[in-house]
């Protein structure tokens, strides 16, 4: 049965351990009781249908009330059950605290390109809290998920700004990991010193050019047009980007943009092994009158390449080979070896699985059977029944306990008040 929400009765859990994992049913658990049938039956599809085409695991939890803040609670509630494609990290949780009338969205490590903390701060402002201030949870959640769908298919494989790793907002502003209020725009690392671009030997000295970050323009522009103007504004505006970009902001010179060979003379050696592994591709602009220089950053989806700790370049490669082989009598080991493949750094660490376990057919019979006649044929199982496969990619020794795949988070996201 619904639960009101105007109920002012609420029963919290006291741990992520009281929280029931969905999986492998499902991948909505609705503890508060506040979804209907249908709309549970729509969650459930949109996450299956995500999973299946794009491999992304997505939760969707409702709780009565969390012990403490529900941004530190939705964190260790992802990493206790693992969200998402180990190595991949592409999980998303979705979290509803009733009681605290909060909801926050965290995601994967992997998926934060895809997901930005400041679109998805935004999606939630636009799409699930007037839903949620009217008191339709069912409707608020599957418009969030609808959206996040949405970007996920529908957007080229590649972010379109860069983001802070692990970064978080909430209400719209920019949170520390400590919990304090960062500047809404951090600054990133500092830019590198660049060199200045090849010249043919015809051409006069010049001033070496001024280099600066291309400005994102409406970074979160296709969910205010598709939103507000419908897809003849979005068009329109994409056209008005296009324009402005084509012109030189300081002499509205022509600027063109440098092919792959051209542009490496204006990045530094991370950043050149970032485009050689694949894991961030950097579009050079210069203007041919004043040589002014704008370049932008495009992380790519779904990349299994990290930061590295050592010299930031996105060129750290997980790798992980099974030590222990997890059974039916203990659980598996796995060693996962981080490599920078820029600064060399490396890092090794190991990580516990699961104990495998047996699927009994009939609980409440020790002796299951079927015949078919009173003759001899006949098919039987004993009282240990169980079905099980080594070759079962759903068993293997890198799944966690909880049903999901083995993916962690950095404490990316987003959380919204109604």
């Amino acid at each position: 049965m619904l639960a009101p929400l105007a109920c002012l009765w609420v029963v919290g859990v006291q741990s992520v351990a009281q929280v029931p994992s969905p999986r492998p049913a499902g991948w909505v658990t609705d503890q508060a009781d506040v979804l209907d049938a249908a709309a549970e039956a729509r969650l459930d599809a949109l996450a299956e249908a995500l999973h299946r085409d794009r491999g992304a695991e997505v939760a969707v939890v409702t709780i009565d009330d969390s012990p403490g803040d529900p941004k530190a609670f939705a964190t260790e509630l992802f990493n206790t059950w693992h969200i998402g494609r180990a190595g991949a990290d592409d999980g998303v949780l979705v979290l509803m605290v009733i009681g605290k009338r909060r909801l926050e969205i965290e995601t994967g490590r992997g998926i934060e390109a895809a997901l930005p903390a400041a679109w998805l701060a935004e999606m939630q402002a636009v799409q699930m809290v007037p839903a949620f201030k009217r008191k339709d949870i069912g409707g608020g959640l599957i418009a969030g998920l609808t959206a996040i769908d949405a970007r996920l298919r529908g957007l080229p494989g590649e972010a379109d700004v860069p983001s802070t790793p692990g970064e978080y907002r909430g209400g719209g502003t920019v949170v520390a990991p400590g919990g304090h209020a960062a500047p809404r725009d951090p600054p990133g690392r500092p830019a590198p010193t660049l060199p200045p671009p090849p010249q043919s030997p015809s051409s006069s000295p010049e001033v070496a050019p001024e280099v600066a970050p291309e400005a994102s323009g409406a970074s979160d522009g296709p969910l205010a047009f598709a939103v507000g103007l419908g897809a003849l504004g979005a068009a329109g505006g994409g056209v008005l980007v296009a324009r402005r970009r084509r012109r030189c902001p300081k002499c509205r010179a022509r600027v063109i943009k440098l092919d792959e060979r051209a542009d490496d003379a204006f990045l530094n050696s991370g950043q050149r092994a970032e485009e050689v592994v694949g894991s961030v591709d950097y579009v050079v602009r210069q203007c041919m009158g004043c040589r002014f220089v704008r370049m932008a950053a495009r992380r790519r989806w779904f990349t299994p390449y990290r930061p590295c700790p050592g010299c930031h370049a996105r060129t750290l490669l997980p790798t992980t080979d099974v030590m222990v082989e997890a059974t039916y009598d203990h659980g598996g080991q796995l060693r996962i070896v981080e490599a920078c493949g820029h600064c060399g750094f490396r890092n090794t660490y190991y990580r516990d699985t699961p104990q495998r376990v047996r699927w009994t057919s009939d609980s409440s019979s020790n002796d299951s059977s079927w015949s078919p006649s009173s003759s001899d044929s006949s098919w039987s199982s004993s009282s240990d029944s169980s079905w099980s496969s080594s070759s079962d990619s759903s068993s293997s020794s890198s799944s966690s306990d909880s049903g999901f795949s083995g993916g962690s988070s950095d404490g990316g996201g987003a959380g919204s008040s109604w």
